[in-house]
């Protein structure tokens, strides 16, 4: 029995004239698509905790930027517009508030030492010193120490111009820090600044004395009181 030949000459005409869709034409010079950009801003990271850090100290004559009370999340904040860096020198590992001092030595008043304070995220400013002379050379932080269990000292050094009555140049400024305000510990004659041509720091027991060689080959003893050092001679 022959089969009716119209469903099967129905399909072989459909596959013959239908077949598949063309392939859409590529242009083989053209430029890929552009990438999918994300537009999307991502959210500003919270403030540094700062709120009370540094906002009492002394601002020891003109601060450097950033000013006592401000936070920053890199040192890099603290390069000289010339390029030159600032450097770690010293870590007080006061309880639960470490204290970085950084020194920056440049030109002109590139010469700063910054103290801050570590928090999350990054640190709080708890003050700086700027000479208002001149600085002949790199400030250098030569002698610190912890003061009891809560206060860093540092004296800090550098050469400036000659003084007119001895020709000293040498220049010393002390500082202390309890973590959450920055002063000066020295006052005398010159202001805040010993002129002097050695100055040292040393301990006896609890006690933090500075020793400062006299022309007269005597020694001027200061005892620091857990504010300042005071003259005992």
């Amino acid at each position: 029995m022959r089969r009716p030949l119209g469903g099967w000459f129905a399909a072989l005409s459909c596959l013959l004239a239908c077949g598949t869709a063309p392939l859409p034409r590529v242009d083989p010079g053209s430029p890929p698509p552009p990438p999918t950009v994300d537009l999307t801003v991502p959210p500003a990271p919270p403030p540094l905790p700062c709120a009370g850090i540094g906002t009492i100290a002394d601002r020891l004559g003109n601060p450097a930027t950033p000013a006592p009370g401000n936070g920053i999340r890199s040192m890099d904040a603290l390069t000289a517009p010339d390029g030159t860096p600032a450097q770690l020198v010293w870590t007080s590992e006061l309880p639960g508030k470490p204290v970085d001092w950084v020194l920056r030595s440049g030109s002109g008043r590139s010469h700063v030492l910054w103290v801050l304070r570590r928090v999350e995220g990054g640190w709080c400013v708890l003050g700086s010193f700027v000479s208002p002379d001149g600085v002949n050379g790199p400030m250098t932080l030569p002698d610190r120490m912890l003061a009891g269990p809560s206060t860093a000292v540092a004296l800090l050094r550098f050469e400036s111009v000659p003084d007119e009555r001895s020709k000293i140049t040498g220049r010393y400024v002390a500082l202390a820090t309890d973590g959450e305000r920055f002063w000066y510990a020295l006052e005398g004659k010159g202001g805040h600044q010993l002129i002097a041509r050695e100055a040292k720091l040393r301990t006896q027991g609890s006690a933090v004395f500075m020793d400062v060689p006299l022309q007269s080959k005597a020694t001027a003893v200061l005892k620091f009181d857990g504010t300042r050092f005071i003259k005992l001679n």
